[in-house]
């Protein structure tokens, strides 16, 4: 499939081959200089000046190194905070969301574009605005929606302004628009969109987009040419993946030309140029061996395999076979313990989500059933009604008339209540009156998050409707506390249990409202467990994690919508819990400053403690004073 989506960036004029070669040599040195250097210099004019020349480095230097990108993107985003610059504040998002888009990490991906959009206001330069669509588009991308970024492709490039200064952004536009007709399976646009996106490369003089264009182009010939079946498009797509190579070689970059020289023996083989293809492998073989790239190690071995079949060379085609068969066994070591771990948790945690799901689905079914059954009587009864008002006078016809209404209105009030049931009272509004309700970035919100210990032994022990019953017990009563305090929830996932307080109408107490039911739901648990303990019954415990920080939320899909919210706060929020222990409530340092002032709290600090993903982060336990 395509690769290399779009990189934003403004320049004010086209980069020479060798200035840009220069910058991608120079950006790792960069951005650790900016990363690793002193802490920002405490005066705000020298903070300010700091960050206005890393802005300034960052619009004509390609991030390679986004994990010390973000570091420098964050100490940037508090200063433009400070200073209320919002426009700027609207550039950094953009690069954020490119860094997390990179890095894997699509919710905050996300999170970083919307918010970025929100920062962004007339003032500021359409350019930048055209940067956030870019790294909008790649971040979809990543998430399977093509005929999203298509939409925002189209729309961008058609007020595009020719008397605009030079941009990266203009070519991300292109690439992202070839890249989503390909995905979409209009492959012969898509080859139309990368001719667009490779003239236009060539006229700015930007060699990484020319690049991109003949990667791209390669492999999309390839896939046109059905594994061999139309012999041309193989010639085409060889001819582009050998201009990609002439330009890594320009380069000096060894990781692109691996890959390079393994497709060119991929389609070699196709063409049935078996010599060819050895040639290209021997050299891919090499490169990779020199980097110590196990995969691409194995995928040559196993293209050589075929070569040599392809020649009737069996012997050596089976000495091939071996060599990929240990090299992928090397493979699988290196990654076992990681691959191990993450699997496992996974498991685990679509089982418990499997195992509530099928209950629930049998115990829904069986509802649907009888409500099925009560309408089709009614039916049945207002048809009888129906018949007698043509046999009747005019007071039969008005109270037919009468209890049609009533019917009408008494489905309406089910109807809203179920609206009601899934949405917040102002989102389900705001659905109603505009038929769509748009999603909001809320700066700060406090996230809940629950999960009961132990919950797949205690499911192997009890009977599927006693399993049923005591998890729905629980949600209630977390419902009801929840309701009591004023905070929202957001959705189950199998045995844990989301909400959040401060949206969709913002307040100051989020902290407070979220704490005072985490409490009293842990406290439910307690008393749960001991009056099942006294009865000699299994018994849930809990853990709970509390995080507050910045979430964009809205509703999402077309068939059973719901209503979510997205951003890293919700990851740190279920690190607090994971990181916990069974019956505390734990929370973060931005909660705990929010708390710190309450009396009726007392605070436990547990120092830095590991999370998953997040490294070491400082928490503290919370409870009610003595």
């Amino acid at each position: 499939m395509c690769s290399r989506k779009a990189k934003a960036g403004v320049a004010t004029e086209p980069a020479p081959w060798l200035v840009y070669r220069l910058l991608r040599t120079a950006a790792a040195v960069l951005l650790g200089a900016l990363a690793c250097g002193p802490v920002m210099p405490q005066p705000p004019g020298a903070r300010l000046a700091w960050a206005d020349s890393a802005f300034s480095a960052l619009e004509n230097t390609p991030l390679s190194d986004h994990v010390q990108a973000l570091q420098v993107l964050d100490r940037m985003t508090a200063v433009y905070t400070q200073a209320g610059d919002t426009c700027k504040l609207a550039r950094v998002g953009s690069w954020q969301a490119s860094c997390f888009d990179a890095l894997g990490q699509l919710d905050s991906a996300m999170f970083a574009a919307q918010r970025a959009l929100a920062y962004f206001g007339p003032a500021c330069d359409s350019i930048a605005y055209m940067s956030i669509q870019v790294n909008m588009g790649n971040t979809l991308l990543s998430l399977g929606e093509p005929a999203r970024v298509l939409e925002i492709c189209e729309q961008a490039l058609a007020a595009w302004n020719e008397q605009w200064p030079y941009s990266l952004a203009r070519n991300g536009l292109y690439t992202n628009k070839a890249i989503a007709l390909a995905y979409l399976g209009d492959l012969p646009t898509s080859l139309d969109a990368f001719r667009d996106v490779l003239h236009v490369a060539r006229q700015e003089g930007v060699l990484e987009n020319e690049l991109n264009a003949y990667t791209n182009l390669g492999a999309l010939f390839g896939m046109m040419s059905e594994q061999g079946a139309h012999p041309a498009l193989l010639d085409s797509s060889a001819h582009y993946s050998r201009l990609a190579l002439a330009l890594l070689k320009d380069l000096g970059d060894e990781q692109g030309q691996l890959l390079q020289y393994t497709n060119l023996g991929s389609n070699a083989i196709d063409r049935k140029q078996f010599r060819r293809a050895i040639l290209y492998l021997d050299t891919a073989t090499a490169l990779a061996t020199a980097s110590g790239r196990l995969d691409i190690q194995a995928s040559a071995a196993m293209l050589h395999h075929r070569a040599y079949r392809g020649m009737g060379q069996l012997d050596r085609a089976i000495l091939h076979l071996d060599r990929y068969l240990v090299l992928k066994d090397s493979l699988l070591s290196t990654e076992k313990v990681k691959a191990i771990a993450d699997v496992q948790e996974k498991y685990e945690s679509e089982k418990k989500a499997r195992t509530i799901s099928e209950l629930q689905v049998q115990q829904l079914d069986a509802e649907l059933r009888q409500t099925s059954l009560k309408r089709t009587r009614n039916i049945y009864l207002l048809s009888g009604i129906g018949v007698l008002l043509a046999a009747g006078g005019l007071w039969s016809r008005l109270h037919f008339v009468h209890r049609s209404r009533a019917a009408i209105r008494k489905e309406k009030e089910v109807s809203e209540s179920l609206l009601l049931n899934i949405l917040p009272a102002a989102v389900a509004e705001e659905l109603k009156v505009k038929g769509e309700a748009e999603a909001q970035l809320f700066e700060q919100v406090t996230v809940l998050f629950t999960d009961f210990k132990g919950f797949t032994a205690v499911s192997e022990v009890l009977s599927p409707k006693e399993l049923v019953r005591d998890i729905h017990e629980c949600f209630s009563a977390f419902d009801r506390i929840l309701a009591r305090h004023g905070v929202e929830k957001i959705k189950t996932i199998g045995d844990a249990y989301m909400a959040v307080g401060g949206l969709p109408t913002p307040n100051s107490t989020h902290a407070v409202d979220v704490v005072r039911a985490a409490l009293e739901i842990r406290d439910f648990i307690e008393d749960g467990k001991a009056l099942k303990v006294q009865h000699g019954k299994p018994f849930f415990e809990i853990r709970i994690g509390v995080h507050t920080g910045p979430v964009v939320a809205g509703i999402v899909g077309v068939k059973k919508f719901a209503y979510d919210i997205w951003g890293d706060t919700v990851n740190t929020a279920s690190r607090m819990e994971s990181s916990g222990e069974v019956g505390r409530v734990n929370i973060s340092t931005p909660t705990f400053r929010l708390l710190q002032a309450e009396t009726w709290l007392r605070f436990e600090p547990r120092g830095k403690v590991l999370a998953k993903g997040k490294g070491k982060m400082e928490m503290y336990f919370v409870d009610r004073a003595a």
